[in-house]
């Protein structure tokens, strides 16, 4: 039956800028962290025999409408599946709208979390002909099951539609126990090649290698911890895989596309520390036998780590470890429910520095508990450890995504006042990462004061380095540049120099410490920085943009 049904898989075009959307863009984009929520339906479906069509908008040159105009009028698809995360509500408003014109026919489904989060405002504001709430393998199989059929969607856990004008949501999908069952990822078919041909070493976990060919893998799902600023898209049931179907994904993917890097975009490596330890006794068995040096990247509680752990990770390339740190104010730690403590911070920093390794996380201020006082715990933290940061933590403000706790708590607050004109503005003007929300009880003038030392320090604190040579050989960019950690001269290739007031965070090939890359304008613009700090700078450019802006307005109808 599944062959009578041709189905489209839309990626969303992701934004090369923060939280940005141009629907008038027609650039390529290999900028992107690999989504593996629609290539694991397009892969479960296609084990169930549905003829399956992924349209990957980000390795197509055009404007987004006209592309999926293109697709749509080649082949006539019954069902259309798309999806993503809050960010992307305006993209996906789009990509209704153009299947509507151009494929009236078409059912339209959309999952991920932007659906789960938010299921009936999203659904309203959308208008599409279903939604997939929570894990979409076994759900988006019963739903075309049910739409081959004629059937009763009623019937079909996890989704929601509309019946005589009101929608309508089914009871909720159980989780996937067996995780094993699975197939990979459908990659194949989202062109995963295309992707790793044209991946550069200018993302702080493809830095390792000039070539970087890396693989993203799920070995576990959601998460048993309700920090307040997250949200589990899938809820909290944690489940792993086995050690052995991981291994074998990880065979594949070597054999298969020869990628150097691994992935692992699990939260919560070493929850388990003997089968942490078992795994990479596996992994190295294997990698052992691979001609070439293959790296690891994943993620770890501050709590769920050792010496043991770390000296394992080592041993397999694990050169960059993700942590959730959020804050180093015990008050803001325990108000985030984080059930971790500064001293597990400091120490897994400690740790890291020792085994010549590098972590990667941040400190987000702004909690409703947050005060001066427990952000400047934070700060002086930051400023004065340098030397066991290793470059790796960045500074920013704690975001309300819909769907976690301090969303919310920001609805119940008064805080965000109406959730639509909320998600409007923000598919408007983007999220807003240097004017954030004040979710504090401190006044705003304070918490200017709080946003001027926080972004003042992420700019001018940290070590940095300008390259001592940089040359094209043999048609490929090549820098030398000297870390400020260990003082050895690294040989970057495939990366280029930055430009003027601009940097490139890098790593060093022998100590694995994060720094900037910088040009030899880049003191005195951190000096300038540093001295009339972030607010005032940020006020200036505004003039300067305002100013440019009338200009270039008065040129257009001839005023000048």
């Amino acid at each position: 039956m599944g062959d009578t049904m041709k189905i489209l898989i839309i990626i969303t075009r992701f934004a090369k800028g923060a939280y940005t959307y141009d629907k008038n863009s027609t650039e390529k984009n290999y900028t992107y962290m690999v989504p593996l929520g629609l290539p694991y339906i397009s892969a479960f479906l296609k084990k169930n025999g549905y003829d399956v069509t992924i349209l990957n908008l980000n390795h197509l040159e055009g404007k987004v409408q006209d592309l999926i105009r293109d697709e749509l009028s080649k082949n006539q698809y019954n069902i259309i599946f798309t999806g993503g995360v809050s960010i992307y509500f305006p993209d996906l408003r789009d990509y209704v709208q153009y299947i509507r014109e151009d494929s009236p026919d078409s059912k339209i489904v959309i999952g991920g979390g932007i659906i789960s989060a938010q299921p009936e405002i999203m659904y309203s504001l959308l208008k599409p002909d279903f939604i997939v709430i929570g894990e979409g393998e076994l759900t988006a199989l019963e739903l075309m099951q049910c739409i081959e059929k004629n059937g009763d969607p009623s019937k079909v856990d996890g989704i929601g539609y509309t019946e005589n004008g009101n929608l309508v949501l089914t009871k909720p999908r159980k989780p996937i126990i067996d995780l094993d069952a699975l197939p990979y990822p459908d990659l194949e078919g989202m062109g995963f090649d295309e992707f790793l041909d044209h991946t550069l070493p200018t993302f702080i976990v493809y830095d390792t290698v000039d070539f970087p060919r890396p693989y993203p893998l799920l070995a576990s799902r959601s998460c048993p911890f309700a920090c307040t600023f997250c949200f589990h898209t899938i809820g909290n049931k944690y489940r792993q895989r086995s050690i052995k179907s991981i291994i074998d994904e990880i065979k594949y993917a070597v054999r298969k596309y020869k990628v150097n890097i691994i992935h692992l975009e699990d939260e919560l490596f070493a929850y388990d520390k003997e089968r942490a330890l078992e795994f990479c006794k596996q992994v190295k068995e294997f990698t052992d036998t691979v001609p070439y040096k293959i790296y690891f990247n994943l993620s770890l509680r501050v709590d769920c780590a050792d010496e043991q752990i770390l000296d394992a990770l080592k041993s397999i390339g694990c050169t960059l470890i993700g942590l959730g740190l959020e804050s180093f104010s015990l008050t803001v730690l325990n108000s985030m429910k984080k059930h971790t403590s500064p001293e597990q911070i400091e120490r897994i920093l400690q740790m890291i520095a020792e085994k010549g390794l590098a972590g990667q996380g941040s400190f987000i201020f702004g909690d409703p508990a947050e005060t001066f006082e427990t952000a400047t715990e934070t700060l002086d933290f930051y400023n004065n450890h340098q030397d066991i940061i290793r470059g790796g933590i960045t500074l920013g403000f704690v975001v309300p995504f819909q769907g976690s706790p301090l969303y919310k708590y920001c609805v119940e607050k008064g805080i965000i006042k109406d959730e639509i004109e909320f998600i409007e503005k923000r598919s408007q003007e983007g999220y807003p990462f240097f004017e954030p929300m004040n979710l504090t009880r401190m006044s705003d003038s304070e918490f200017e004061k709080l946003k001027d030392r926080v972004f003042t320090a992420a700019f001018t604190t940290g070590y940095f380095s300008i390259p001592i040579s940089s040359e094209s050989v043999n048609g490929v960019n090549e820098i030398q540049i000297r870390c400020p950690y260990c003082n050895q001269v690294s040989v970057l290739k495939n990366i280029n120099y930055p430009k003027r007031f601009e940097f490139q965070q890098i790593g060093c090939r022998h100590c694995n410490g994060k720094f900037r890359m910088v040009t030899p304008y880049y003191p005195a613009m951190r000096f300038i920085f540093k001295i009339l700090g972030f607010n005032r700078i940020n006020s200036l450019k505004k003039t300067f943009d305002r100013i440019r802006n009338v200009g270039s307005n008065e040129r257009k109808i001839g005023i000048t």
